[in-house]
Order: structure tokens, then C-alpha cells, then sequence
């Protein structure tokens, strides 16, 4: 909420003679620094205009002009740092709490659709607590552009055929073939342990008449078939058990039975973007190189088999025609170099490349008893989250702050023994005892008076700045200023996607108001002074439970 001081800071820059740079920023300074503010504005100016930084700075600030700044000043290096007075934080507080449950909504993102893709795990296993991170991190990236006025449409993209579904038939055939051949080899590449060599059981009583009259050349179609309907039912229940929600469920074979993976690559051929090579056809781009083998569209065998890579081109394109303006879309790390080929293969087509954005996440390594480890289906040592929720007694609450506090480009190590953890030591249980203690405040406090406040903390009435006056304590203000971030976060997030600036946003609120309640009565005999800290702590509270539904963590009253 620092659009009024950035208009100033603009009206000076205008006043001063220079072109208004494209951006600038607009910081908070670190807690014991003696300003509320600081801007690299002149700094960007000047490399620009070719000139001193401080002496664009010392034009700024003579042309600058706010009646609720109390202090400006010039550091080193060109930074102009600014102090509000304590009126200009009361008044911010004011706004925070006229718009109620809506604080930090916008309508950037109004008449726009935005597509974003996330999970899309292979259906050749249960979730885990690694190929199932895309889902928290998809969710905030879905719930903070949903909050800012975008369309969004949240879909799941099943890779329902190809390589790795023919090694998930295989190892399903296996399971069953054994029993009558004892010496019959595990297949090469296929999935270890206990989950599919269970759904092949299954498969085999369920359809015992069924299997019996199958030739030996027809037992993997068979099982695929079936232990897809499995997989995916069960992929399915996981997500809903982490309370995440799709939109739309695409599936891989759609765009081979329906014709769309020719008919792409054939527009791709029309428009002079493909050259035929040891018997296949390949994507031609001067962005790629020509003999990177993942740009293959069409196999060498006899049905010309349109590769991965030609569907998901396939995939994106129909997203796009589907009227929406943006695509985004949440890989794993291992999925980087496709970025460039899908990018460079809609370009060809006459897509804007640049409105598909790709966010990439690292592994997530399970800590277990001290121990770091690697998890992968094939490595047969992985968390489901039916296990990690059921068994283990983890909550998603709990679950998907421990994936969303970190950045996706970083490496997670689980650790299960913090995630059991019920005690402030668990940074999401730190996070709603805060917001659990300001409802246990509030239903201490005069009911009749809570009624009148609720109504301004709803958005239904205004404030009196009268009311906000006696708040002159340090940490209240501290705990202002903090609130007033947050739509500045949101604006942050939607840009770079940087999804743990908003646990890491609601941790600091948290802090903040711990800090307060520390020191601070809020029930008091000065009524005055017990209706302000009242309004203080409404506007924690609304700032919290939206931090928290963002987050798709829960926000309970009592704890």
C-alpha cells in the first residue's frame, strides 16, 4: 500500500526534468534501520541519463513534497530514504481495515485468462511428497493471480502414454507372470516395490476370467489399461486428501486419438520448421540446436509415432486457443531443456512464447532419523501422501507450508520429524496460534463492542482516525507497517512467482504480533486505548486468515 508514496516520488522525478524510469524500488529497510523506506530510483535514473546518482537524488528530494513524510535523506551511492510520520501508518491501518476481507485484492489480472498447469505426475504411482511439490506451489501461484483478478483455470496434464507407461504395463505383466514362471526377469527400467506389485493383484482378481483368455502379446495392453484406471483414481483421492483442486484433467492419448499431434506437426512442416533425418522427422529451429534428439516430432517406425515432444507442443497449443492470454506451467527441474523447444516450437506457429512461463522445482529429499535421502518411483523409496498424511499423521496444512517456504529452485529436505512436530516449533502452528490467539482476544472482549469494530473490519463501516490515535507504541507500529506490505507482496509474487514470499510475509505478521501481544495489553480499563488495539489486531487477524487462505492452509479459531 505504498502506491500514494510512489506517486510522490514520481511527481518529484517529473518536477526534477527526468524520463520516469520504467520500475524503481521501493523497499522496507532492514527492522533497526531509521527509516520506513528507501528507492534506488535516482540510481536507475542516472544509469540512464548517463550521469552522478546522488545528484539526481539531491533534485529528487528538493522537488519532493508529501505532508506525511517526516524525514528524507540521501545515503551513499544515490539510495533516497524516507521516514513517514506515525499519522500516515494510522491512516494506512485505516485502509486495511475498510477493506475488510478483500485487503491486497486488485484487478490487475481483470477480463484475463490465465492457464496453470501443475503436478501432472506420471500415472504410474501414488503422490509423494516429491513429484506431488508442483501442487502446493501451483496452488499459491493459482490462488494470488485468482485474488488479483485473473481467470484462472487450474489443470492437470496426464502422460498417459509413451516409454514410461509401457515399463508401468511391463511391471504390472510381471507380477503376474511370475507366479507361473518363477525365473522371469524383473523388466528392465521397470517400477520397484510394493505399490504396483499390489494394483497388479488387485487387477488379477478383479478380472481372474478376463486374464485367462489373453494371449501372452496382449498381457501389457491388458494391465496398462486397468492399472491406469487405478493409478489414476488414486492420484486423484491424493489430491483431494491435500485439499488442492483441478479445473480440467487433460490426457496425453486425447491429442494421439484425436489427430491434434499430426495436425500440429503438419503445420509445423507447412511453415518450412521440420527436416526428416535417420528416418524421423525433426523440429528445425535456429534457437535449438539441430541435433538435440528431443526435438524429434515423428519416430522412425513404421506408424510415424508423434514423439512427447509433438503432443505437448500439441497440448500448448490448444491451451492457447483456448483464449488464454497466459500459460504458466510448474515442472520439475529435470524438465529444463524442454522449456526451449516448446517455446521455440510455438513460436514457429505464431504464438507468443513469451506468455508461457515455466516455473521449475528442485527434488525434495526425505530427512528421516537424521538421515538425508533421495526419492524416486524407480528408486522404490518414497512418502506416498496417503502414508504421510494417514500413517505418519501429518497435516496439509503442515505439509504445504513446508514445501511453499522455500524457493522451488531450491532442494528440499523433509524433515518428517519437524513436519510431526504439534508446537510453535513448527513454523505453520506458529502461524495459526497467532491467528487463534486474536480470536481468543476477541471473544474475551466486550461483545457489543467487537459487533460495532467487526462491522469496520468487514469493510461495512469506515474508521475513525480518532479511534487509531493512541497507538504510539513501537511495536504497534511495527506491526502496521508490516500489514501494509502485503499487497505489494501479492504484486511481487504474480510477476516473479517466487511463491515463499508470502509464508515467509504471513511468518513476519506473526512475529509482529507476537511481539505486540508480549508487551501490549489489548484488554484494558483505558478504553480508548482498548479500541484501538482492538482495531489493530482485526486488521492482523483479516491480514492472517487471507495470508493463510492463499496458502490453502487453514485457519483455525482455537487451537
Amino acid at each position: 500500500m505504498t502506491d500514494d508514496l510512489k506517486d510522490k516520488i514520481t511527481q518529484a522525478i517529473k518536477k526534477s526534468g527526468f524520463d520516469l524510469p520504467e520500475c524503481f524500488d521501493l523497499t522496507v529497510p532492514p527492522e533497526d534501520f531509521p527509516y520506513d523506506y528507501a528507492t534506488n530510483v535516482a540510481m536507475v535514473i542516472a544509469g540512464t541519463e548517463k550521469i552522478n546518482p546522488k545528484t539526481v537524488a539531491e533534485k529528487i528530494v528538493k522537488n519532493y513534497s508529501f505532508d506525511m513524510t517526516e524525514k528524507i535523506e540521501i545515503a551513499g551511492g544515490g539510495f533516497i530514504n524516507i521516514k513517514q510520520k506515525r499519522e500516515y501508518f494510522l491512516k494506512k491501518l485505516a485502509e486495511i481495515l475498510e477493506s475488510g476481507e478483500n485487503y491486497g485484492r486488485s484487478e490487475v489480472g481483470k477480463n484475463k485468462k490465465v492457464n496453470i498447469e501443475f503436478i501432472s505426475a506420471n500415472p504410474t504411482g501414488p503422490l509423494h511428497i516429491g513429484n506431488a511439490r508442483g501442487g502446493p506451489i501451483g496452488e499459491v501461484i493459482s490462488n494470488v493471480l485468482s485474488w488479483l483478478g485473473w481467470k484462472v483455470e487450474r489443470e492437470f496434464y496426464l502422460n498417459d502414454t509413451g516409454n514410461q507407461i509401457l515399463k508401468f504395463g511391463q511391471t504390472l505383466a510381471y507380477w503376474y507372470i511370475l507366479k507361473n514362471d518363477s525365473n522371469f526377469h524383473f523388466p528392465e527400467g521397470g517400477y520397484p516395490g510394493d505399490f504396483l506389485k499390489t494394483v497388479s493383484e488387485e487387477i488379477q482378481k478383479e478380472k481372474k476370467a478376463e486374464i485367462s483368455k489373453l494371449k501372452d502379446e496382449e498381457l501389457v495392453e491388458f494391465f496398462i489399461r486397468f492399472g491406469l484406471e487405478k493409478t489414476i483414481r488414486r492420484i486423484k483421492e491424493d489430491i483431494i486428501l491435500l485439499g488442492i483442486n483441478f479445473d480440467k484433467w487433460v490426457y496425453e492419448s486425447d491429442f494421439l486419438n484425436s489427430g491434434k499431434s499430426f495436425e500440429v506437426v503438419e503445420k509445423l512442416s507447412a511453415g518450412g520448421h521440420t527436416s526428416k533425418r535417420e528416418g524421423a522427422l525433426w523440429f528445425t529451429s535456429n534457437d535449438l540446436d539441430p541435433n538435440d534428439r528431443e526435438t524429434v516430432l515423428l519416430r522412425s517406425d513404421a506408424d510415424k509415432t508423434p514423439t512427447y515432444f509433438a503432443t505437448d507442443v500439441a497440448y500448448h497449443k490448444d491451451k492457447f486457443d483456448r483464449a488464454s492470454e497466459l500459460l504458466i506451467d510448474v515442472w520439475g527441474a529435470t524438465h529444463h531443456g524442454h522449456i526451449a523447444r516448446v517455446k521455440s516450437a510455438l513460436k514457429a506457429l505464431s504464438y507468443n512464447d513469451g506468455n508461457l512461463k515455466v516455473v521449475l522445482y528442485q527434488n525434495v529429499r526425505l530427512k528421516k532419523d537424521g538421515e538425508v535421502k533421495l526419492m524416486g518411483k524407480r528408486l522404490g523409496n518414497y512418502i506416498n501422501i496417503v502414508d504421510l498424511l494417514g500413517k505418519f499423521k501429518v497435516s496439509p496444512d503442515v505439509f504445504k507450508y513446508m514445501i511453499i517456504s522455500q524457493s522451488p529452485s531450491s532442494v528440499i529436505d523433509f524433515d518428517l520429524e519437524l513436519a510431526i512436530e504439534q508446537s510453535e516449533k513448527n513454523p505453520v502452528y506458529y502461524l495459526q496460534y497467532a491467528y487463534a490467539r486474536i480470536c481468543s482476544i476477541l471473544q474475551k472482549a466486550d461483545a457489543k463492542k467487537i459487533d460495532e469494530l467487526e462491522k469496520i473490519a468487514r469493510g461495512e463501516a469506515s474508521v475513525d482516525l480518532a479511534d487509531l490515535a493512541p497507538l504510539k507504541d513501537k511495536k504497534e507500529l511495527d506491526l502496521i507497517k508490516v500489514l501494509t506490505k502485503f499487497d505489494d507482496e501479492l504484486l511481487m509474487i504474480s510477476g516473479d512467482f517466487q511463491i515463499q514470499a508470502l509464508p515467509h510475509f504471513a511468518t513476519e505478521v506473526a512475529s509482529k504480533y507476537h511481539d505486540f501481544y508480549s508487551t501490549c495489553q489489548v484488554l484494558s480499563e483505558d478504553r480508548k486505548l482498548t479500541t484501538a488495539r482492538l482495531l489493530l489486531i482485526l486488521a492482523t487477524r483479516n491480514v492472517l486468515k487471507i495470508s493463510l487462505t492463499l496458502m490453502g492452509i487453514s485457519a483455525p479459531e482455537k487451537m
